[in-house]
């Protein structure tokens, strides 16, 4: 069955993976993003910034065309400005929830997190039923948590949970957005081929990260529209990454570091600026439960084709080359000279909108 999908935050991660996965099976894709691409192609493309109130016309223009609405649109950055990231991560699910929910008929797809479980209390891997209060202290998860709530009340009230899915990837990576998760994570001086020559790492045995690919998401997201599937959905390759396995991965002398100290430097980074990510990161890396991605697995028939071992590896090498999608400003390629260049002009990435 041909479908009208809106895709929001379009040209992201996750987006740019989810418009190739469209790509050719006779729907209708509508694109939405802050900076869409130039040119024309298979998607029709809206510039909208769902973080304002007055999008709300547009929106629900959108939305009333739509058999269903994929929103992956979401603001890691700037962390240092907590007012409009929050504008820009739960008041965007929550202007999006009502708009969609609002309708009789179209259905939602929403992009959340693993971060969004409570902490890991053993090995064990947890299913979607697993308590979702977040890791303590960690902004980003605290977001995904109550984004995930905002988007259970608006179905509730509007009888229409069955209109709703939820997807809950691990760390999403792959090659073209190396660039982009360098600028978001690293200090605008530092140099991209830096990260060959990674002398050592921190490695604790308590330690592990799931991670998938980017299009393996994006597979998921296409099975849930065309099955018409309801739901949360966990979503991780195997196998679960050591710190032995990301020293490995950057080439680099492994060394015995307990976490606590890690997540002390981490802070201590933060608070003098050096880095653009707070220490909830490490948090999060350090206590974000291993999710069971059964479920997606046995409903919608699904199979991740990259291993987590392959997708760290790709990571790697688009971040060692400042790797980026020419087509789209938000997975732009990483260069030393722009970043220095946006930095005086506009602030850190800690502080701007647009990263």
């Amino acid at each position: 069955m041909d479908m009208r999908i809106v895709v929001t935050g379009a040209t992201g991660n996750i987006g740019s993976a989810v418009l190739r996965a469209l790509d050719g099976r006779g729907h209708d894709v509508h694109g939405v993003a802050r900076r869409p691409p130039g040119g024309s192609g298979a998607v029709t493309w809206t510039s909208l910034d769902l973080s304002e109130e007055g999008c709300a016309p547009e929106l629900e223009a959108l939305v009333g065309w739509a058999d269903a609405v994929v929103n992956l649109a979401w603001a890691f950055q700037p962390m240092r400005r907590r007012g409009y990231l929050h504008r820009a991560s739960v008041g965007i699910v929550e202007r999006v929830a009502h708009a969609v929910l609002g309708t009789p008929h179209t259905r939602l797809v929403h992009l959340s997190s693993v971060a969004v479980y409570s902490p890991r209390r053993s090995p064990s891997f947890v299913r979607e039923d697993w308590a979702r209060e977040g890791i303590p202290g960690a902004t980003y998860s605290q977001l995904k948590v109550r984004a995930e709530r905002a988007l259970t009340d608006a179905a509730v009230t509007a009888g229409a949970r069955d209109r709703v899915a939820v997807v809950r990837p691990a760390l999403v990576g792959q090659r073209a957005a190396g660039g982009m998760m360098l600028r978001c994570g690293a200090p605008a001086v530092l140099p991209a081929w830096a990260l060959r020559g990674v002398p050592v790492v921190p490695v604790d045995e308590r330690f592990g990260i799931q991670m998938i690919h980017a299009g393996d998401v994006a597979d998921v997201v296409v099975r849930i529209l065309e099955q018409e599937a309801a739901g949360a959905f966990n979503v991780a390759s195997d196998p679960v990454l050591s710190s032995w396995d990301i020293a490995a991965a950057l080439r680099a002398r492994p060394v015995r570091v307990r976490q606590e100290v890690v997540r002390a430097a981490a802070a201590v980074a933060w608070r003098g600026h050096l880095s653009p990510l707070d220490p909830g990161w490490v948090d999060m890396a350090l206590q974000a439960p291993w999710v069971d991605s059964s479920r997606a697995r046995d409903l919608l028939g699904w199979r991740p084709r990259s291993g987590a071992d392959q997708v760290l590896a790709e990571v790697v090498r688009g971040m060692t080359e400042g790797a980026g999608e020419g087509s789209t400003t938000a997975l732009r390629s990483r260069h030393v000279l722009d970043g220095l260049r946006r930095a005086v002009a506009q602030g850190s990435v800690a502080r701007r909108r647009f990263t």
